[in-house]
């Protein structure tokens, strides 16, 4: 019988908490904007495909989670079903890029508070629709860096070849690069409610929409400070030197 090692287990909890954590983020996000889109059908139907689209908006952080614990997957041979002896080093690089990308969807609730916005008024105001969606996307930017620091963190440990030589300080570091990005983008919050009114006040007056965009633009100051903690972290344990 093949011997699972802890470092197989932690793969699995890496994956897991990659893909729950982000659906979590992404599951409220579609409700709150869910629940906008039913009131707005409820009383025109012919919205429905406007209203479809911003529904789907918050998804793509459970898709980011998804991509990583399918690579962390991969990488460990549970797709093959030839996940062995994975050294425990290994599998806190999983962990702790399954954080990154896993924390860092919780940024889905801020895009759902924007597109709820989004869909209230463009049922109104039809041509808020492009408007809507930008002021919606710009919450996608704290998933996007957990993405990317993710996907560092097994490129650059050699985890996405399968080459599990990873030393344990290195792996044990990047759990906090991992919680730096990932609790960061919880800032996505915050601009979801600025992004919300955004909306609404360009709404009344168009040319609302630059300063609107910059007071959005504040709140992302925080999760470019987590971004760049967790690229400092990466850099001082020599990744991107090898």
């Amino acid at each position: 019988m093949m011997t699972i090692g802890t470092g197989a287990v932690l793969m699995a909890i890496g994956a897991g908490i990659a893909v729950g954590c982000s659906a979590i983020g992404s599951g409220i996000g579609v409700g709150i904007v869910g629940s906008a889109a039913s009131g707005v059908i409820a009383e025109r139907s012919e919205k429905f495909g406007m209203a479809l689209v911003f529904t789907a908006i918050p998804q793509t952080q459970a898709i980011y989670g998804l991509l990583i614990a399918i690579l962390i997957l991969q990488a460990g041979g549970f797709l093959g079903g030839t996940a062995g002896d994975i050294p425990t080093p290994a599998g806190l690089v999983a962990v702790a890029a399954g954080l990154a990308v896993g924390l860092a969807g919780f940024s889905a609730i801020g895009q759902g508070i924007a597109a709820a916005s989004g869909v209230s008024n463009t049922a109104e105001k039809p041509e808020m629709f492009g408007k809507g969606v930008v002021f919606s996307a710009v919450c996608e930017t704290q998933a996007i860096y957990g993405l990317l620091i993710a996907v560092l963190m097994l490129a650059l440990t050699g985890i996405l070849s399968s080459d599990f030589s990873v030393q344990m300080p290195v792996a044990i570091g990047l759990i906090g690069a991992g919680l730096a990005v990932g609790l960061a983008g919880f800032s996505a919050i915050g601009q979801g409610i600025t992004c919300s009114s955004g909306i609404a006040a360009t709404a009344r007056n168009p040319g609302a929409i630059g300063r609107s965009l910059v007071f959005a633009a504040m709140s992302e100051t925080f999760a470019i400070f987590g971004l760049l903690i967790a690229i400092l972290i990466l850099f001082g344990l020599g990744l991107f030197s090898g």
